[in-house]
């Protein structure tokens, strides 16, 4: 009768270890061009979302701070208009030209008659921090004309 051998290593293979054969068979993980495949592909999915988010974030800051200057120089408009209700003779030009919040405001008055004035009012948000408004910092630019009541 013969002797039928048990399956699995062999007293040799167990003292020295699997073949290198065998060994491969119970390797498991990822090669590096595996890995830095799917970090391209991830790169490649992601990135345009966080630049989307990034730009979104960006333009909703601005659209903010523009909603914020509209609604500042709307009461700025209409302090302007009660003081004028007051005196028309109000020097508006001497008024402060920071509105609060690094957000500030230039006036133009112009007398087009002895009972009409030109007002303009240019305002922004102050970016630079410097106290002051530059062209590229206005954002909303109103202006109105009022005229003496007799």
């Amino acid at each position: 009768m013969r002797k039928l051998k048990k399956k699995g290593f062999t007293p040799l293979e167990t003292i020295q270890g699997p073949t290198p054969q065998k060994k491969r068979r119970f390797l498991t993980g990822f090669t590096l061009v595996e890995i830095l495949a799917s970090v391209l592909i991830l790169t490649v999915v992601i990135v345009p979302f966080i630049t989307f988010a990034a730009d979104n974030l960006a333009m909703d800051l601005k659209i903010r701070r523009r909603i914020q200057c509209q609604l500042v120089m709307e009461a700025e408009m209409e302090k302007m208009k009660d003081a004028l209700r007051k005196d028309f003779d109000t020097n508006l030009l001497a008024w402060p030209s920071d509105l609060g919040d690094s957000y500030h405001v230039w006036r133009l008055v112009w007398e087009a008659s002895d009972t009409l004035l030109v007002i303009g009012l240019s305002g922004g948000y102050d970016t630079d921090k410097n106290g002051a408004l530059e062209a590229d910092e206005v954002m909303v630019t109103w202006n109105t004309q009022y005229a003496k009541r007799k």
